[in-house]
């Protein structure tokens, strides 16, 4: 079962139907049940079962913390219990790591090699919550919050259809009032939610799918395509995968607020941001959340010098990056390479103010605010780039053909050829028009007059080119992205 499915939408039918009959007091039973009904139609037995497995070990641990004031045998069960869960991890997504270290080192020297790859399947959601279950452990070792004496709320919460896909990688804290008592039916959420998940469906279908087509054709086959093509798909690549998985964000936060659960906020208009520093603290809120409290601020933050605060900010992002996958691709292109752009622009930035200054220019003003977006916009794609290669050569291959002007092999190339139509072309673009005005509003906290198109009443009126999602490649609509992770 995918979030994109006629299943999905009647399972969370079938879960609203229980919920208007059944009392208010069952509802953590209603999501519970429906929660690993979803794990195990979605990734198997297989799939269920580790995840039991890992929520059981997490919650015996966190109440044999608590009952223990031996500092050393606290510390002794968090750290096994962050040993188990970061085995499976390892098992079950880093087994090509060395092969394709070995890759790397083959490319740099010139030469080729072809990694000997392992398939293993891993447990549906595994990457999420994984990260949610050590954290929930981490607080209460550190004693900022007591362990949870329900295991039907901690099972939920670590199981909730809602997040495990795709997360958002909620602490226990930020939603275990809604994982204990949730909140009943209410037309307001209702309503609200519909048009929230309505909106992700918008952004994946009629969006991402179709930006899809281009991205695909472009890393199929990088020797043919002319370098404003491959530079057009790069940038669509950044935009499909904003589209695809804030779309998701949008979809589970929907439907979570249609069962009186409020989620996490993961996305915050990234492509706004003024600095790349800025765009990680608007773009997978959550992720860097967890690596900033768990993993900078215990290495000492900013608080031990410039010369270790750097040293921090790039075990954040090495780890950010390989939490991703066991390929440098994802190592690099969302971890160091950021890391870089991070280091650079703190040291850049004195300089820029003083020849903004120099110049008698407000650094403040509209258009200086809209070529800082458009810059960082670059950065983020260029590390996009990497992110979807499937390796670090074929990454270098399609940016050398960018900077060095690559003609087509193919002479002119149509639409046609990519595999759009001129109708898809005008769909994407005015969903991107819908998207660009709704991240406005929401970023100026403003709501458009009475004389103007609110923005509810633009999403009821075209949600109806969600229809358009029903054919060609939007029918069939391939798995978010992110869910590979």
């Amino acid at each position: 079962m995918e979030y994109i499915s006629y299943s999905f939408i009647a399972f969370v039918a079938a879960g609203l139907i229980l919920y208007a009959l059944l009392p208010k007091a069952y509802g953590k039973y209603i999501l519970l049940l429906a929660s690993l009904i979803f794990v195990g139609l979605s990734g198997g037995i297989f799939s269920l079962a580790f995840l039991c497995i890992s929520i059981a070990v997490t919650f015996v641990c966190a109440r044999a913390m608590e009952r223990t004031e031996k500092n050393g045998l606290r510390r002794l069960m968090l750290f096994l219990t962050v040993l188990f869960h970061l085995s499976l991890l390892f098992y079950f997504k880093y087994q090509n790591f060395w092969e394709y270290t070995k890759e790397l080192f083959y490319y740099i020297s010139g030469s080729e090699y072809l990694p000997e790859l392992t398939e293993r399947r891993a447990p549906l959601g595994i990457s999420f919550y994984t990260l949610m279950l050590i954290s929930y452990a981490a607080d209460v070792y550190m004693k900022k919050r007591k362990a949870e004496a329900s295991a039907a709320s901690f099972t939920l919460y670590a199981s909730y259809f809602g997040h495990i896909v795709q997360g958002p990688i909620d602490a226990y804290g930020d939603v275990e009032k809604d994982m204990k008592k949730p909140g009943g039916l209410c037309y307001d959420d209702l309503v609200n939610g519909a048009l929230l998940a309505a909106y992700g469906l918008l952004k994946k279908l009629v969006v991402s799918e179709r930006l899809g087509i281009l991205v695909d054709a472009a890393f199929s086959d990088i020797g043919a395509w002319p370098w404003y093509l491959l530079l057009l798909s790069a940038a669509a690549f950044s935009l499909q995968l904003y589209t695809d998985f804030s779309g998701c964000m949008d979809i589970v936060t929907g439907v979570s607020r249609m069962f009186g659960i409020r989620l996490s906020e993961n996305f915050r208009q990234p492509f706004f941001s003024q600095s790349v520093a800025e765009f990680w603290r608007r773009w997978h809120i959550t992720l860097g959340a967890f690596f900033r409290k768990y993993v900078y601020i215990p290495l000492g933050g900013n608080r031990k010098g410039q010369l270790r605060k750097h040293l921090n900010t790039i075990a954040v992002f090495s780890l950010s990056g390989l939490w991703h996958g066991g390929n440098w691709t994802f190592v690099i292109g969302t971890g160091l390479l950021h890391c870089v752009y991070m280091i650079l622009g703190e040291h850049m930035r004195p300089l820029n103010e003083r020849l903004l200054g120099s110049l008698h220019i407000d650094g403040s003003m509209p258009l200086i605010r809209i070529l800082r977006s458009l810059w960082v916009f670059i950065l983020v794609t260029l590390g996009f780039v990497l992110f979807r290669s499937e390796s670090i050569a074929q990454a270098a291959e399609y940016l050398y053909a960018i900077a060095s002007f690559q003609a087509s092999a193919y002479g002119p190339i149509g639409l046609s050829m990519i595999g759009l139509s001129l109708a898809d072309v005008i769909l994407v673009l005015m969903g991107l028009i819908l998207i660009f005005a709704v991240s406005c509003f929401r970023e100026t906290g403003k709501k458009p007059g009475p004389l103007a198109m609110r923005e509810d009443l633009a999403l009821l009126m075209l949600m109806l080119v969600i229809v358009f999602g029903c054919y060609g490649r939007g029918y069939d609509a391939s798995a978010f992205i992110y869910a590979a992770f």
